[in-house]
């Protein structure tokens, strides 16, 4: 088999709504080289062991296996980070929150200690550090697999020396006093779960936001009134639909605190801000 057979067929072989783009990938994964390559050596001729490869490539995707899983990472803010079936693929969504953290920690130099509740993958904890060399970061989530990944993710990054990794349930037992606590916790209601393709593949524990979808978001703003420093800021993912009732939990554990819903690059309501007045 040629490069130029292996990108048409593994074009034909995706089921996403970019089959170039997805063939474009996972030929450069098999054949461990960047796109250009693949163009500029078209009649070049596969291994053995590339092929053997493409056959796994391509049962994977006819049991409908997410892209991302079939490589083992996945783009986030700029960087590469690896990405397992124990912890959720990132969404460009949520770089956007990582966007409006920044933003806020540039405008607050003297806001140090920040958590990230839920990392999974470790990618919004990693971008931040990437980008603020100054914070102190702290990144919790119940999965001590996902946990061993983000670990990997930030060796991969070198920045494990500025993050410290702890599993533990949202804040519970948390010692420290946070100036910014960001989160993308599960936020699909368990209903709505079982009829999303996703659930097949992604893991359950980092999807699934309870009846309402707001459960966890809840607990998280519950416990955080004893966890913020004085001048801080909480910004929280949630599920589209549910920006008015995301609004009303922030308003009602933070009373006095301005509450602001800020929406993503399509226009969905996304993100619940807090800010004291």
């Amino acid at each position: 088999m040629q490069i130029q057979t292996l990108v048409q067929e593994l074009k034909k072989l995706s089921n996403s709504e970019t089959p170039v783009l997805d063939a474009q990938v996972l030929s450069s994964y098999i054949l461990q080289c960047d796109k250009l390559y693949l163009y500029a050596h078209p009649e070049q001729l596969l291994t053995q062991a590339q092929k053997d490869l493409y056959e796994k490539v391509k049962q994977a995707l006819s049991n409908q296996v997410p892209l991302p899983y079939i490589i083992g990472e996945w783009e986030f803010y700029g960087n590469s980070f690896k990405v397992t079936p124990d912890t959720l693929i990132p969404r460009p969504e949520t770089e956007e929150l990582v966007e409006h953290a920044l933003a806020w920690l540039s405008k607050n130099p003297q806001a140090k200690q920040v958590i990230d509740v839920g990392t999974g993958s470790g990618c919004i904890a990693i971008s931040l550090a990437l980008s603020k060399p100054e914070l102190t970061i702290h990144a919790v989530d119940v999965s001590e697999a996902a946990l061993n990944v983000a670990q990997e993710n930030a060796n991969r990054h070198d920045v494990s020396d500025r993050i410290q990794f702890r599993q533990q349930d949202l804040l519970q037992n948390d010692p420290y006093t946070y100036d910014m606590i960001v989160a993308n916790l599960p936020y699909i209601p368990t209903e709505t779960l079982k009829e999303l393709e996703v659930a097949q593949y992604e893991p359950w524990l980092a999807l699934d936001g309870g009846a309402s979808g707001l459960v966890l978001i809840e607990k998280l703003l519950q416990q955080s009134k004893q966890k913020i420093a004085k001048n801080f800021y909480i910004i929280l993912e949630f599920e589209y639909r549910h920006g008015e009732m995301a609004q009303n939990l922030a308003h009602r554990y933070y009373p006095e605190a301005q509450t602001t819903i800020l929406k993503d690059l399509s226009s969905n309501d996304r993100f619940v801000v807090i800010t004291p007045r």
